[in-house]
């Protein structure tokens, strides 16, 4: 009786042991309840210390270099090619888990993953390491000075856990009307409220946007189709609420990621 009661003693220990190394989300792929995620989020740098231009810590990037990033949450997917060439689709938009705090958000160019076939989706929780960049430019077209396009390049990403989606960030539509405010909010899930569409929307090769800030139809910032086949809206069209991912291409744009991210009057 005295062996049983040492052995069962024994296997506890094990198994506490086993979920001390396996279970405190320190280590990729993770096994967590939907919704429900580790504190903290591993051990790496998040996406607010690397890509804020005021953080003057080590944590904060240096484009060009590599970096760490821990416990990022996709927002969204682009895989809706708006040019039908298929060079408008494959970024992928992340977001630290958890945080709406300003530079919480980035794009990721060109990813590869940890398992090789992983297809993630929306909440899903991954580690990065890959190439901080500050682009100034997009091939051949150069942005204004002061300027740039936050991504982390080529990552390799490891799957952690499933958490659910980031939630929106409710901002000022005048903060993208004003590129050094509004660049805080880049490639993060933000919801503006009271909008009205300046003018029909207008299409360039595929690309479909519409001007949204008063006063500045044609420099300011717009909602586009870069994440879903937006249309059938025209000038004087008011929303309550406008949700969608912050983007930049020469000016600030939020791209609804469907139908319901547009809330009319």
């Amino acid at each position: 009786m005295r062996s049983s009661v040492a052995l069962f003693a024994v296997g506890l220990a094990l198994a506490s042991l086993a979920c001390l190394t396996s279970c405190d989300g320190s280590g990729g792929g993770d096994s967590h309840a939907p919704g429900v995620a580790p504190t903290p989020v591993g051990t790496g740098a998040r996406i607010r210390e690397v890509s804020n231009p005021d953080n003057k810590e080590p944590s904060r990037g240096v484009p060009g270099s590599t970096v760490s990033v821990s416990g990022v949450s996709v927002v969204a997917i682009d895989s809706f090619d708006e040019t039908r060439d298929g060079k408008s689709r494959g970024t992928i938009f992340v977001q630290d888990t958890g945080s709406t705090e300003p530079y919480s958000g980035i794009g990721l160019f060109a990813p590869t993953f940890v398992p090789g076939d992983l297809k993630v989706g929306p909440g899903d929780v991954l580690d990065l390491t890959g190439q901080y960049q500050e682009n100034a430019n997009i091939g051949t077209a150069v942005f204004p000075k002061g300027h740039v396009l936050p991504q982390i390049a080529r990552p390799v990403a490891t799957f952690r856990f499933e958490a659910q989606a980031p939630t929106p960030r409710q901002i000022d539509l005048a903060d993208l009307n004003d590129y050094s405010k509004g660049r805080r909010w880049i490639g993060m899930l933000v919801t503006i409220k009271d909008v009205t569409l300046q003018d029909d929307l207008s299409s360039s090769r595929g690309r479909v946007s519409g001007p949204i800030f008063p006063g500045n139809p044609s420099n300011g910032p717009t909602m586009t189709n870069e994440l879903y086949d937006m249309g059938g809206f025209g000038k004087g069209q008011k929303f309550k609420s406008i949700t969608g991912v912050v983007t930049y291409f020469f000016n600030l744009h939020v791209a609804p990621r469907s139908r319901e991210d547009l809330v009319t009057q």
